[in-house]
């Protein structure tokens, strides 16, 4: 009786995972059924259990197997609508002390010391929290660390809008900072985890495109409200896709891996269940693959085993960075100190209070320089996928030499903003790469712990590179461009020393997982399971 019970709770569990019977339902068909006496099959005893001498196993699946039966559906676009807001605010967020910086030092008088630490906390705290949510989020799980965050994001945000002192703001962009970082790296990871291995690199391009979108949401609203009314209510509107974001989270699924190897099998099978429903296919028979590890350890991450691999990534997140945030402010400081005879078309503008804020020209440069990453995107999502992500790597960090070379010579106005563009194109393709190979790169139980540190490092790269290009004239200009040419030489060198191909390749969970399995082989796998 009581394994007639076992059976049909398994067959249920598979055949209709939409319905969910209690133990008094159970017991009430049960009741109502007619056992007939049957012969036991060889390998059980008279009552039906298992011999000691021949058990029976169901089959087993994986992660991988689910998401390649399930392929890419409704349950993985909303997800990425919900991360991509996520990647709208936070771009927002980030974009937001470009825009204000300006009327901020007229309205609480500031110091150029005080004007550069505006953005520069933000940075600072964005590099500490994308460690401390990497850890966390390996721990306790990717969905609660992002709730958490979009949660004191929301509130730093207003109280940034309305604090009456330039050190209350500097202490709510502190906190604003620190969520940013704490939400970039594991949305990405989080994400990555449940998306099937074909389409990884066309949904972290949706997910950069929300990036761009909120890149050109802040500087059109800039343009709109600055000359009226102000930075606070600048500020304030940059709130509302935080908000948005915060509402849709909760519709959101833990991540089945984290489940997986946190040993939480149940709650693991039934993400599986709804992923297969939502996308209606059919989940695998059989049961689900469990390991649990001891995760969140940063050791872990700089192992014999890994310590290779993570070198190698610091130095490149380094330097690219350093390169995608110090390009952007170098054209405005080329077309202000003439550089090549560049004219400015920046100018100055004043709002109603008197105080000066970008001009027209300003934020023309400004979307212009978010609009250009668009092409980056698209191009970093299709290298990968047609020469694998060890190749795209290389070919693109030596196209980035050639273009900061091709800014030495002064060859004419025009060709000098090809140039530029040609290294903001070529740096975003680039950094495109690093965020879809990253997450691959490293096992589920120590995945955020990795990438968060790994971002953390790329954060510290772009304040250098900013406060370095922010301190030149028309005279060091050349000396910059040259110190990204010998970065990027270095650059070059990193990615040759690559020796892990993740190219149509599946996640590996555990320390002991296989790595390497094929797209071609889940796909043999999971129908022979079928």
């Amino acid at each position: 009786y009581n394994e007639y019970k076992s059976y049909l709770r398994f067959l249920m569990s598979f055949d209709n995972p939409v319905v969910e019977l209690s133990d008094e339902e159970y017991n009430d068909i049960l009741d109502r059924t007619e056992l007939e006496e049957i012969e036991i099959s060889p390998g059980f005893n008279d009552d039906g259990t298992p011999s000691s001498d021949e058990a029976v196993t169901l089959p087993t699946f994986d992660f991988n197997t689910v998401l390649e039966t399930a392929g890419f559906g409704r349950y993985h676009v909303f997800f990425m609508i919900v991360l991509g807001m996520m990647s709208f605010a936070d771009a927002a967020e980030i974009f937001l002390a470009s825009v204000i910086i300006k009327d901020m030092k007229c309205s609480f008088n500031l110091t150029p010391i005080q004007e550069a630490i505006i953005p520069a906390i933000v940075f600072f705290f964005y590099a500490i929290g994308s460690i401390v949510a990497g850890k966390l989020s390996d721990e306790y799980g990717r969905k609660r660390v992002l709730m958490i965050g979009m949660v004191i994001l929301v509130i730093s945000a207003i109280l940034s809008a309305v604090v009456p002192t330039y050190t209350l703001f500097i202490c709510c962009r502190a906190v604003t900072g620190f969520t940013i970082g704490a939400n970039y790296g594991v949305s990405v990871v989080y994400f990555t985890e449940i998306v099937p291995i074909r389409h990884r690199s066309s949904a972290m391009l949706g997910m950069e495109l929300f990036w761009t979108i909120g890149s050109v949401f802040e500087c059109l609203v800039g343009m709109a409200v600055m000359t009226k009314y102000g930075w606070r209510l600048q500020v304030g509107i940059t709130v509302i896709p935080c908000f948005l974001a915060l509402l849709l989270l909760p519709f959101c699924d833990e991540s089945a891996r984290y489940y997986a190897i946190s040993g939480q099998h149940e709650k693991a099978l039934e993400v599986c269940r709804k992923i297969c429903r939502r996308n209606k296919k059919t989940l695998p028979p059989g049961e689900l693959k469990v390991s649990v590890e001891e995760r969140g350890d940063l050791r872990a991450v700089f192992s014999k085993d890994l310590l290779r691999q993570t070198v190698i990534l610091s130095i490149i997140f380094f330097i690219n960075m350093f390169h995608v945030f110090a390009i952007i402010i170098l054209l405005p400081d080329m077309l202000l100190n003439n550089y090549c005879s560049a004219s400015s078309f920046l100018g100055k503008d004043y709002n109603a209070q008197g105080c000066e804020i970008l001009s027209k020209g300003d934020y023309e440069m400004l979307l212009v320089s978010a609009l250009l990453s668009v092409p980056g995107f698209f191009l970093g999502s299709d290298i990968v996928e047609r020469v694998g992500r060890r190749m795209a790597f290389i070919a693109t960090a030596a196209i980035q030499i050639i273009t900061f070379v091709l800014a030495f010579p002064c060859w004419g106005t025009w060709f000098l903003y090809l140039a530029i563009a040609c290294m903001i194109v070529s740096s975003t393709t680039f950094n495109q790469i690093l965020w879809i190979y990253s997450p691959e790169s490293y096992p589920t139980y120590i995945r955020n712990t990795a990438v968060g540190t790994l971002n953390a490092i790329g954060k510290v790269g772009a304040a250098t590179g900013t406060f370095l290009v922010e301190t030149t004239d028309a005279r060091s200009i050349r000396a910059s461009i040259g110190m990204f040419v010998a970065l990027g030489l270095l650059l070059l060198a990193m990615t040759l020393l690559i020796n892990k191909e993740t190219k149509n390749q599946e996640l590996q969970d555990t320390k002991t997982d296989q790595s390497g399995l094929t797209y071609a082989t889940l796909q043999e796998r999971s129908s022979s399971v079928i």
